[in-house]
């Protein structure tokens, strides 16, 4: 991953913490990614990001979503 890219990424997610996070639509529109994909490349973002980037509560917080959100159940198709 380029550091553009990391850049871009962090910076969405960063603007949307005040709001839980940005929703499917907002992270298609910005990146044409699934809400899944997203998350792993946040996440392979935060591990490149040096740590003088961001504040560790911020970096925590980006992480804790990103695991969080990976490891939810989802429902079957039809339930």
């Amino acid at each position: 991953m380029n550091e553009f890219h990391a850049h871009e990424l962090i910076d969405f997610a960063v603007r949307w913490i005040p709001y839980g996070g940005a929703g499917d639509e907002e992270i298609w529109i910005a990146f044409g990614l699934d809400s899944a994909g997203y998350r792993r490349r946040l996440h392979a973002a935060l591990e490149c990001t040096p740590r003088t980037v961001l504040d560790e509560a911020t970096r925590a917080h980006l992480q804790l979503h990103t695991q969080l959100r990976s490891s939810a159940v989802r429902p079957l198709v039809g339930q």
